[in-house]
């Protein structure tokens, strides 16, 4: 899940020139950023994501995280624009802001997360009904990064 934050100014000549206020940050992701997480978990997050053609069924969770809460995130970046470009708060502040949301959004969908169920004997196998939830490593292992891209 990527977020990016665009500025167009077409009134208010006195503030601050937005290309200075927004240098740098540009966009947080969240979920599994290959510089932040182990590759087991990064497998695993894709195998759920898009299923397996050797029997994991798709379990987007990160896409449904990010459908589900698209407006909300919208609404956090609205509400923290004239800030940033009265320069009282820094994109990257926002940004971190919206990255925290946005895993705990994502880890509560791993969570809640029930459809398509697992198989029976994967239930006895792992001793869970929760088709996203093994040992929770997954579900720790989400976080975000911003970048400047």
């Amino acid at each position: 899940m990527v977020g990016t934050l665009r500025v167009k100014r077409t009134k208010h000549a006195e503030l601050p020139d937005p290309k200075k206020l927004l240098a740098g940050a540009r966009k947080v992701k969240v979920g599994f950023p290959k510089s932040k997480s182990k590759q087991a978990n990064i497998n695993k997050a894709i195998w759920n994501e898009f299923g397996t053609s050797r029997g994991i069924p798709e379990r987007p969770f990160m896409r449904n995280t990010m459908r589900n809460n698209r407006g909300k995130y919208r609404k956090a970046m609205i509400s923290e624009a004239a800030g940033i470009l009265k320069g009282t708060i820094a994109v990257r502040i926002v940004l971190a802001k919206l990255g925290i949301v946005a895993q705990g959004d994502m880890q509560q969908e791993i969570t809640s997360l029930s459809s398509p169920p697992n198989a029976p004997s994967t239930i006895r196998a792992k001793g869970s009904s929760n088709p996203l939830i093994d040992t929770g490593a997954m579900r720790q292992a989400v976080t975000w990064e911003i970048k400047n891209d």
